[in-house]
């Protein structure tokens, strides 16, 4: 049998180019070459990195809200290097944004234990901790730690800023207003002081339409906008202040430019859907409670208030499918909570709704069962309805 041997000397064109096998060979050569010093730098790249390199990973995931990815690169670098101050503490900051706040509290004691002399860190540490301690209820503690960061460094802003904050949450309010003020005098151009008085202002006073305290509230959040005009807490702020003293139109505004800052969070489309509700828009707000549910669809408001909006339209089959949908997901958050109080009697308003649902469609025996379900839960009007409606049943 012929066998076919290619040989060294063997020629061929490439764009008019004649070359030798000689040259193909040895370019091939040289890519394997360059493959083999690519994989040899990128592996070396990859050893060299150190804690720091790993740090800087984690910053900048920090940075851009990637939590989960920046713990990562956080445990790579403290198990490299167990003393590395910065790391701890960013870790610590990092398990705060990701509400695992028992493991912020043990970072930042760890690195008061390899840092037992007071330095210019010391009072933002005592902070972090004391934000922990805040989110886990523990006011003592929370206190503690914020008085401490105070008494090293008054001049720190966060500090009385965090201790409005459980000043607030302690219902003590114009001790709160007091450390805020305090935080404006050290840094006037910080929006989150601003929105925290406003916040305050509003369960302390009380403010009317018109009234002193309602122009104070509504400057309040205002400053907070003009210095970070891209914030949608800020707006989502004003929005539910202006809804509740009836300045719809101002509050739809609102609702919008929350819609225009971030188009994939639902509860602007909610609350917008809300006051379209109320003034009887019900498509209009059955679109707003659609693109709610498109988003999130595991808040349970959305299917009731559309549920709602539907059975307006005398629309009672699609009624129906979001009451017994606002049903499900209630009686699978009942079974999840210690108060359950509250959400027995939104349970209970939800089986009236849907057994007067039920009533229309003429399904009585099921709205009957409604009615009862909705006695049972202790809501007394249950029963009347069923008394009303139901007749042998």
């Amino acid at each position: 049998m012929e066998v076919f041997k290619l040989r060294y000397d063997f020629k061929f064109r490439v764009d008019n180019i004649e070359v030798d096998f000689i040259t193909v060979h040895s370019i091939i050569k040289m890519k394997k070459r360059f493959l083999l010093y690519l994989i040899v730098v990128c592996s070396g790249v990859l050893l060299a990195q150190d804690p720091r390199e790993n740090f800087k990973f984690a910053k900048f995931s920090y940075d851009k809200g990637e939590y989960t990815e920046a713990l990562k690169f956080l445990d790579h670098a403290i198990s490299d290097d167990s003393l590395y101050e910065n790391a701890y503490y960013l870790r610590a900051e990092t398990y705060y944004e990701l509400e695992q706040y028992y493991n912020a509290v043990i970072d930042i004691n760890r690195l008061f234990k390899l840092n037992i002399t007071v330095n210019s860190f010391t009072p933002t540490y005592y902070i972090t901790r004391g934000k922990a301690f805040l989110a886990l209820d523990d006011f003592d503690n929370a206190n503690a730690d914020f008085e401490k960061s105070i008494s090293i460094s008054g001049d720190n802003a966060q500090a009385h800023y965090h201790m409005a904050r459980l000043r607030y949450v302690t219902k003590n309010f114009e001790e709160a207003l007091n450390e805020l003020e305090t935080a404006i005098e050290i840094n006037e151009k910080n929006p989150t002081f601003y929105a925290l008085k406003a916040e305050i202002k509003m369960a302390y006073s009380q403010p009317m339409n018109g009234s002193n305290e309602y122009n104070e509230v509504l400057s309040d959040i205002n400053t907070a906008i003009a210095y970070d005009p891209e914030n949608y807490q800020y707006y989502a702020l004003r929005s539910n202040f202006l809804a509740n003293m009836g300045e719809r139109e101002k509050a739809m505004e609102d609702y919008d430019m929350m819609i225009k800052l971030s188009p994939k969070k639902n509860d602007a489309y909610t609350s917008r859907g809300l006051s379209r509700m109320n003034q009887y828009e019900y498509r209009e707000a059955v679109l707003d409670f659609t693109r709610s549910i498109l988003l999130n669809p595991e808040v349970e408001t959305n299917y009731r208030y559309r549920g709602l909006c539907y059975n307006n339209l005398n629309n009672y089959k699609e009624a129906y499918k979001d009451f017994s949908r606002s049903i499900d997901i209630l009686n699978a958050e009942l079974d999840k909570t210690a108060e359950k109080e509250k959400l027995q009697n939104t349970l209970a308003e939800t089986y009236i709704l849907r057994g007067h649902c039920l009533n229309l469609m003429g399904s009585n025996a099921q709205a009957c069962r409604d009615f009862l379900m909705a006695h049972n839960l202790g809501v007394k009007k249950g029963l009347n309805y069923y008394r009303k409606f139901c007749g042998l049943y």
